[in-house]
């Protein structure tokens, strides 16, 4: 329908215009019935627009939500998973201790095992803590990737943390018992230094197989961004510091 066909008056006045007789207000603010009918249009086309931009927003956070939730389940059983893990190897511990006759040692490892069967409790995460795992991680690339010293990382670190060690110190030592154990893997480590700083350069790994952000695969990326956008607080070293990478 043309403009010259419509009926902008009646249009106009089923959406509560009145004619200038009629119009109680401010003469100068009084509009035609074609001027109310268009600003109407106008501000209706604007709404519908912001309207559509929430909807999208709402779809994305619903998304993430979802895709969050997942994220953190995830972690949750893989938490729990290493808590079983830990206290069988607990419940090895103390029954060695009691097979060499070592109280202490069997009452220790009883009440680490006590400890861990309790109910979980909210934690806020160590920064420092996160920093140097995170470290860790990016020195020893091998994680994740070499199947036969992941699985003994994961073996020997109870038995680090049952000896008492903490923070830079629990890192140190594993580094020093995985070493110890696996000379070979590691024979030309201190060969490699030193040919790096007779060349005037510092040697490095190829970062390929390394567990940083780089190399990410783009759908994990995509999820850390949208999490860091959507989740308040969240960082994208969180996902990298607790994404399971490929064992091969």
């Amino acid at each position: 329908m043309s403009e010259e066909e419509r009926d902008f008056e009646q249009e106009a006045r089923k959406e509560g215009w009145v004619d200038s007789d009629e119009w109680k207000g401010d003469p100068d603010r009084h509009v035609t019935a074609q001027r109310f009918v268009e600003r109407g249009e106008e501000i209706n086309g604007f709404l519908k627009k912001k309207v559509g931009r929430l909807e999208e927003r709402i779809d994305s956070l619903t998304q993430s939500n979802a895709e969050f939730k997942q994220y953190t389940d995830k972690q949750l059983d893989k938490e729990h998973k290493k808590s079983e893990q830990l206290i069988e190897q607990l419940e090895q511990v103390k029954a060695q201790a009691i097979t060499d006759g070592d109280g202490a040692a069997a009452v220790k490892a009883e009440k680490d095992i006590q400890i861990l069967q309790q109910e979980p409790q909210q934690q806020k995460p160590d920064p420092e803590l996160e920093r140097m795992s995170r470290e860790w991680g990016e020195k020893n690339s091998w994680y994740g990737t070499d199947k036969e010293l992941t699985e003994y990382a994961e073996f020997i670190y109870p038995r680090i943390i049952q000896d008492g060690f903490k923070g830079q110190g629990y890192f140190d030592e594993l580094d020093r018992r995985i070493q110890k154990a696996n000379p070979e893997k590691f024979k030309n480590t201190n060969r490699d230094k030193a040919s790096a700083v007779e060349s005037g350069g510092t040697k490095e790994a190829s970062n390929s197989e390394a567990r940083t952000w780089t190399n990410l695969p783009p759908e994990a990326k995509a999820a850390a961004k949208r999490f860091e956008k959507d989740i308040p607080g969240f960082k994208r070293d969180d996902y990298v510091a607790t994404y399971e990478w490929e064992s091969k």
